[in-house]
């Protein structure tokens, strides 16, 4: 694993802040394109993206410090919890709509696409920073170990965040394909909910965290629960027909 690229002076980068900056990129980028197929500005996709990545960033350290009680750097690959940037991400965004005026349904379905190619690249990040987010004890030939890792282990486990990152880039392209078809407001966002929630609930089989109900854990139960709210989103925004918007 390699947690750190290198450093310069007192200054010391690390490869989950670079994995950071290349899915903000990446999420710019499709969105630049999405908002264009939909007839809006093209240079909103910076504002999205600005406000997505800040509120994400944020929310999910504030998430982890409320859970755990603290941890490293921002950009150390430790630290930072998904639901957290999900919620914080979404705020944001929802924020930036509501100034600029912009139907907040179809800013949902525009950043549901780039959500999941952001978690993609982000979970690389986890990966190579080894940061605990891997499973558990596996015998299985693609299993590793990450003795370098932010938070080391010489066992053999399941490498999770890989299977996270797979998932999310085929989430990303189904996504990407429904665009049309699932154009009401809300709806494209609630399919990335459900696709999303089933993923996570099925990966944390294979991870470390501790059951919290039901012999579920804390991950599972949310993620049961963005799949009823997805689900009610896509079923009551199918049928709308998108209210148009510029910017």
């Amino acid at each position: 694993m390699f947690p750190e690229i290198g450093t310069v002076g007192p200054l010391t980068f690390h490869s989950f802040g670079l994995m950071v900056a290349l899915a903000l990129i990446a999420a710019g980028y499709f969105l630049s394109l999405d908002l264009r197929d939909r007839g809006m500005s093209a240079n909103l996709a910076f504002e999205l993206m600005l406000a997505g990545g800040i509120g994400g960033i944020v929310g999910a350290r504030v998430y982890y410090v409320i859970e755990r009680g603290g941890g490293d750097g921002l950009f150390s690959g430790a630290g930072l919890v998904w639901y957290g940037g999900l919620i914080g991400g979404f705020l944001a965004v929802v924020g930036l709509a509501l100034v600029r005026r912009l139907p907040v349904g179809t800013v949902a379905n525009l950043s549901a696409p780039a959500l999941a190619i952001g978690y993609c690249i982000g979970r690389i990040g986890c990966q190579l920073a080894g940061d605990g987010d891997y499973g558990s004890a596996s015998d299985l030939p693609w299993a590793m170990s990450y003795p370098d890792g932010t938070v080391p282990t010489t066992e053999s486990v399941h490498p999770t965040p890989l299977y996270e990152a797979l998932s999310q880039l085929v989430i990303f392209w189904l996504l990407w394909r429904l665009r049309a078809r699932l154009a009401g407001g809300w709806a494209l966002f609630g399919a990335y909910f459900v696709a999303s929630g089933v993923m996570r609930f099925l990966v944390e089989f294979l991870r470390r965290n501790p059951e919290e109900a039901a012999g579920l854990t804390t991950a599972q139960l949310i993620s049961l629960a963005l799949v009823v709210i997805g689900a009610a989103l896509v079923w009551t925004g199918r049928g709308r027909t998108p209210r148009p918007a510029t910017a």
